[in-house]
């Protein structure tokens, strides 16, 4: 790990490279290298947690991230569920499944 960390003295040397490998994490991370960011950003929180917590938020709003957000707007959030319609039969009343799916305990 001696070759991650800048060799700096102080409470603000250690500060300044776990803030370096947080952004290294991150980069990797966005690279899809997820064992790689998980390593450094490990050793980032070794040497700095609070370097760590500032590097995150400070990207939150990253674009390069925003994969791991989840939907962004009704469109994908309409493309990943479906329409519950109201007084709608049961699957298996619906010709879904076979004989009593379980969901509402009557065979057909």
């Amino acid at each position: 790990m001696s070759d991650e960390l800048e060799q700096t003295d102080g409470a603000g040397g250690k500060h300044a490279s776990a803030r370096q490998l947080a952004e290294r994490a991150l980069r990797a991370q966005a690279a899809g290298e997820a064992e790689e960011a998980d390593r450094l950003f490990a050793a980032a929180e070794r040497a700095d947690p609070q370097a760590v917590i500032a590097v995150l938020e400070e990207h939150r709003d990253d674009p390069a991230r925003a994969g791991d957000a989840g939907p962004q707007d009704d469109a994908e959030v309409a493309a990943q569920s479906r329409t519950v319609e109201p007084h709608a039969d049961a699957p298996s009343r619906a010709g879904i499944s076979g004989r009593g799916s379980g969901a509402d305990s009557q065979d057909t």
